[in-house]
């Protein structure tokens, strides 16, 4: 089953660990938000990670009022890769992703047509 990993200092449990049955989870100040973090430049409810069209992690940003910045861009909307950084107001998390490999293997971009091989043709009787 593939997860994230959230790691931050600011996370006084250590890293934050999220599967796929974890998601969305929402991100913010509020003690409503999903994970809680500590940074008056956050809105409330600052952004969402939740699963991406393609079976992957994405980051939505929440219309926040500081943005949220995803490898130094701000951004609406964008899929988290390994080593991704968040900026979400004064907090950096960085980001890990853990996908099995039988998850990649399963997905495939286009359906391709099945070849049957032709029999060579047997030479005539009598001809070697």
């Amino acid at each position: 089953m593939a997860r994230i990993v959230l790691k931050s200092a600011v996370f006084e449990d250590g890293d934050i660990q999220l599967s796929e049955s974890d998601l969305p989870v929402t991100l913010g100040r509020s003690h409503r938000a999903d994970i809680t973090i500590n940074d008056a430049l956050l809105s409330r409810i600052h952004a969402e990670i939740s699963r991406s069209e393609n079976g992957g992690f994405q980051i939505v940003d929440n219309e926040s009022t500081n943005l949220t910045i995803v490898n130094n861009h701000d951004i609406d909307c964008v899929e988290l890769k390994t080593g991704d950084c968040i900026l979400l107001g004064e907090t950096e998390i960085h980001v890990e992703i853990d996908m099995p490999e039988e998850d990649v293997h399963e997905k495939t971009t286009r359906e391709l047509p099945v070849v049957t091989p032709r029999k060579l043709a047997e030479p005539p009787q009598g001809e070697s």
